[in-house]
């Protein structure tokens, strides 16, 4: 984010009110896709109506867009993300556009639990520390904490659990249970 908001414009934090509309928009079609979501989605839309009343967070910027562990490699002791086209069922135009960072912030933690899945029996404290981990390090860098951002942080997750639901329900249906369990944690206990 930060090489991002050194070669592009950054603009005002993001209006929270109309995120949280086009969240509430995703979440009542992903629910008419997905039967499983409905009985989470008065907890989900909690999660989005606190956005409306938290910490606006930092400024909009262009992000990567579909930030998860698929799109980073490692070659010794360095990082590289590849992929800036964003989530490619979004509109060009919306992909090009600034947003919230905490958006791919996001999309990472939602990765540690498909990473996390991967292993027999399912370990859950391996993805939290990785959460950790992460948020830790991006605070570190970038000069705030995600952490404490936790409104704006579980609404951007919900809404990447939300898409997660309805890209799985409609490629990948065995993977499904890795959003549920995390729609089932955003709706009922909302970390």
């Amino acid at each position: 984010h930060l090489a991002l908001a050194s070669a592009f414009p950054v603009g005002e934090p993001g209006e929270n009110g109309r995120t949280a509309a086009a969240m509430n928009e995703r979440l009542t079609a992903a629910a008419h896709c997905v039967p499983a979501l409905q009985p989470f989605v008065p907890g989900l839309r909690a999660a989005f109506a606190a956005l409306t009343t938290c910490d606006v967070g930092p400024p909009a910027q262009r992000i990567h867009g579909d930030l998860h562990l698929g799109q980073v490699l490692r070659a010794g002791r360095e990082w590289f993300v590849i992929d800036f086209e964003g989530e490619p069922s979004r509109p060009l135009s919306e992909r090009r556009s600034a947003h919230s960072p905490v958006r791919d912030i996001a999309g990472m933690l939602r990765s540690f639990d498909y990473a996390a899945r991967q292993r027999r029996p399912w370990r859950p404290e391996w993805a939290r520390r990785c959460r950790e981990a992460y948020c830790a390090g991006y605070a570190g860098r970038a000069g705030w904490d995600p952490r404490k951002k936790h409104g704006l942080l579980r609404a951007y997750e919900t809404d990447r659990a939300v898409y997660e639901v309805l890209y799985e329900a409609r490629h990948r249906p065995d993977w499904l249970p890795v959003p549920m369990a995390a729609i089932e944690r955003l709706a009922v206990r909302g970390d």
